[in-house]
């Protein structure tokens, strides 16, 4: 049989010129007019290929494809026992569509009578099982003229050996084709079913993968516990009303969410309103009925009300989940025409509540008075979060059609969808306003019909925050080390030198070539000796590794675009402009993926080390998709194979439940495993316009450290960087990234910046934060009333690390200019007796030099800068 002229290498190499050689390959059709006999009177031709030969294009034949006939004689294949293996078939319909192809396997039978059973067999094209574990199937249409490869996989049985025959049949438009296969299994049981190598694709396996999903509840939270309508989960509460929707959120976390109290503070203290308005001005009155609590388990509750009029009914189904997740399907169904004036949900936040705000086009930090925004999906804008530090709430609206945009610089293909009910053709938005001492967030959708049968769903998303405790050992303990460097010959030693402890690999590098892609056979040893080398030194190693752009160099890729878009999301192609294309794709994707919907993503150019000189491609990747699976099953191959200790995540594409899923396999097999999240500023017209701390937000009680970011003003005000930067809102401790940030400022909020990515290390706080032990002290916020340390100059704010016998004040100055101040000192709340206290500056290279203080009066504050005073009890 002949084959393409190049090797499977020569397709995984990173050189841009690579080509496919077209020397055996016609057009479809110079074949219709060349093989005419051949063809005459068949619907489609179906012919097998080996994995090491990916069916390519589209428009164009191999031209053994149509000389071979393997009706009649078996297309030989060759395995190992145990070895999940895959294979191809073809199919080109000649001159009419092929709609709804279906695919049957036979068993697979030897000489003995053993069989390999067709339930081990699957069809990815035809569908398996979805992010959420689900099973699903698709429907193949193929269009008439173009090519279609159509991956199979094999489970094959450890104790296999031997010929297996059988066959594989494809129908549609009421003809099949059946191709006969032999499986020849030989030789040794191949370990963990060839997943250790990814030149035998055995690893497609992994889309219909489910690892992570279970009612199981991840580490440091808490099981759900319901008393009547009241829902209790980690440091929250949430009573629901007659109707189901929120009558009351409480939250019990301390106002710098350093622990849980016992009493706590109302995030919401009167009910969710939802509002049918019609066009006389009459509200329908609605009658709930009987809550019915559906389901409950460790790490969830559902629930489901049904409220009844004469004009609709409004079905109510509410899920809490362990984490502070509520999801909330409402379904609005009129049982005669309706004319109605507005459809809307108002919430009412106490004052002292809705202190901050970030989303719906208003950057994070203080709320404004009033606030009006419409729906406009040019903008990544569908979620609104109003809080104070202890206690908040994150509102996203949206329906039926809600598909998961893209984010970054890459949202413009692919937007959100105006949800049919909230958004309503452009008529509908939500306004912040102050009412007496309330703060009501209306969401309305403006004016409709409805005729007697139609349904509006009108559902939303509610998050309550915080998700956790600030983790001191994390936020104090977690020193990274982080290059951007090709080559990896200095890590360890550099992170040494900084005191690192944590040594984060980012692609693009000598043992990390590829992106989103870290176990490629060509650097699997050299990353994993890396990982022993950084655990020798007592280091903890984690990879770069998100969800949202993928190497073009994977064995995988042609599987993956045979899937038309579930797996690479279906762009402009060849006519994709991007920020970082402004040109169009590079020269290897316009000829090898030409035909193909796809968007260039990153590039990787290596100057140095082994790959220097070359450069990865990579394209976007389509949300929510099986990639997910395959994304959580390689992580769980990292973790038994290489042990990693846990993983950096770059601005995402992923789900609230695929994060869970990763959090669960890192929790059960390393225990002080970690994940970090960056994310680069998407508030601009390139990323929609979005705040990405609320754009990320669901994800958050799965993050352990955030670093924001690039393209980051840090001469913002304080609540911007409270909001916006410190995550501590939110549960998470954050570090700072663009030019190394502002230290003094930082400090504040308890962060710096990390090892090796910028030139001001932060090694020197570190070690002064282990002179000093602020590990083990407490974290007081100038947001805090309770706060021991007050200031009379607007621009320096205060931020007191307390502790037993010596406490930390940190001081920054937000302006620009030197600022004179003068600090007041509670002793009472501060714990210490006045007459025996003193003060003074201790030296921090780059950061302060020492000095004694007598008084904290009248103190001299550089503009922009700060100063860490060290507070002794005399004790």
């Amino acid at each position: 049989m002949k084959i393409l002229c190049f090797s499977l290498l020569f397709i995984l190499c990173i050189d841009t010129d690579a080509q496919l050689t077209t020397s055996n390959y016609i057009s479809t059709q110079s074949a219709v007019n060349q093989y005419n006999d051949l063809l005459k009177g068949k619907e489609f031709i179906v012919f097998p290929e080996v994995r090491e030969f990916p069916i390519h294009w589209s428009d164009s034949l191999q031209v053994s494809w149509l000389e071979n006939d393997y009706r009649s004689r078996p297309f030989i294949l060759h395995a190992q026992p145990g070895e999940y293996f895959v294979f191809q078939l073809g199919v080109w319909p000649i001159e009419n569509d092929m709609n709804n192809a279906q695919i049957q396997f036979s068993n697979l039978r030897n000489d003995q009578g053993e069989t390999i059973s067709s339930k081990e067999m699957t069809c990815f094209n035809k569908g398996g099982v979805n992010y959420q574990g689900y099973p699903f199937t698709n429907q193949i249409n193929l269009p008439s003229g173009q090519v279609q490869a159509l991956w199979m996989g094999i489970n094959v049985p450890e104790s296999a050996k031997g010929k297996y025959e059988g066959a594989v049949t494809i129908a549609a438009n009421g003809v099949s084709s059946t191709i006969k296969i032999q499986l020849a299994v030989s030789g040794k049981v191949v370990a963990d079913h060839g997943f250790d190598e990814g030149r035998r694709l055995s690893r497609l396996a992994w889309l219909n993968a489910a690892d992570g999903i279970n009612n199981n509840i991840t580490k440091g939270y808490t099981a759900i516990k319901r008393a009547g309508n009241v829902m209790k989960i980690l440091g929250r509460t949430m009573e629901i009303g007659n109707d189901g929707l929120p009558a009351k959120i409480t939250s019990y976390f301390t106002v710098s969410n350093q622990a849980i109290g016992k009493n706590g503070e109302p995030v919401i203290d009167s009910p969710f309103h939802f509002i049918i308005e019609e066009t006389d001005g009459s509200v329908i009155h609605l009658q709930p009925g009987k809550t019915q609590f559906t389901a409950q388990s460790p790490s969830f509750i559902t629930w489901k009300t049904t409220s009844t009029s004469e004009a609709c009914n409004v079905i109510c189904n509410g899920r809490l989940e362990f984490d502070g997740f509520v999801n909330y399907q409402l379904t609005v169904k009129a049982k005669k025409a309706l004319s109605i004036k507005d459809i809307r949900m108002e919430v009412n936040m106490d004052k002292n509540k809705a202190v901050y705000m970030m989303g719906l086009n208003r950057p994070g930090g203080l709320r404004p008075a009033a606030w009006d925004w419409k729906w406009d999906t040019t903008k990544n804008q569908d979620a609104l979060w109003l809080g104070a530090v202890n206690g908040g709430l994150r509102m996203k609206w949206k329906a039926e059609n809600y598909v998961a945009p893209l984010v970054n610089v890459y949202y413009a293909f692919g937007k959100l969808n105006l949800p049919p009910s909230w958004g309503n053709e452009g008529k509908g938005g939500v306004t912040v306003a102050e009412q007496n001492d309330d703060v009501v967030v209306n969401a309305y959708s403006g004016s409709r019909s409805m005729e007697a049968g139609e349904e509006q769903h009108y559902d939303f998303e509610l998050l309550i925050t915080p998700f956790k405790t600030i983790n001191k050992s994390v936020q104090f303990g977690a020193r990274y080390y982080q290059s951007g460097k090709n080559s990896s010959q200095q890590f360890l030693k550099v992170a040494d030198s900084l005191g690192a402890n944590i040594v984060n690999v980012h692609q693009g590098n000598d043992i990390y070539p590829y992106i989103n892609y870290p176990y490629s056979d060509d650097n699997i040893a050299s990353l994993k000796s890396a990982i022993a080398d950084g655990h020798q030194d007592h280091k903890r190693v984690k990879v770069y590794y998100t969800t949202r752009e993928l190497t073009i160099n994977l064995p995988e890729l042609w599987p993956f675009l045979s899937l038309n878009g579930e797996i690479i999301y279906p762009g402009p192609g060849i006519a994709a402009k991007t920020v970082t294309d402004p040109d169009g794709p590079d020269p290897w994707l316009r000829e090898n993926l030409r035909g193909r919907k796809y968007i260039p993503a990153w590039v990787s150019h290596f100057s140095e080390g082994k790959y220097a000189g070359k450069q990865d491609l990579s394209v976007i990747t389509t949300p929510d998709s099986r990639l997910n699976n395959f994304y959580v099953s390689g992580l769980d191959w990292m973790v038994h194979h290489l042990n990693i200790d846990g993983i950096y995540i770059d601005d995402c594409s992923m789900d609230r439940i695929t994060i869970r899923r990763v959090r669960k396999i890192l929790d059960n097999n390393r225990e002080h495993a970690n994940i970090d999240m960056h994310s680069w500023n998407h508030f601009n017209e390139y990323a929609g316009w979005a705040s990405c701390l609320n754009l990320y937000m669901d994800l958050f009680p799965y993050i352990d450290q955030l670093w924001i970011g690039e393209a980051r003003n840090y001469d913002t005000p304080p609540d911007y960087w409270l909001t916006e930067i410190s995550g501590i809102p939110f549960g998470i401790p954050s570090q700072m990234l663009q030019d190394g940030g502002n230290p003094w400022r930082g400090m504040v909020y308890g962060m710096t910046n990390r090892g090796g990515w910028t030139g001001n290390s932060p090694d020197h706080i570190w070690h002064f934060w282990d002179e000093y032990d602020i590990k083990d002290k407490s974290m007081i916020g100038y947001w805090d009333d309770d706060n021991p340390v007050t200031v009379d100059n607007d621009s320096i704010k205060v931020t007191v690390y307390k502790g037993t016998k010596q406490s930390i004040i940190s001081v920054a100055n937000f302006g620009s200019t030197d600022q004179k101040c003068s600090l007041d000192i509670n002793f009472q709340k501060l714990g210490y007796n006045k007459s025996s206290c003193s003060f003074f500056i201790p030296e921090i290279e780059g950061y302060q030099t020492a000095m004694q203080l007598s008084t904290l009066d009248l103190l001299q504050i550089p503009g922009k800068k700060g100063y860490l005073i060290i507070v002794n009890s005399g004790k």
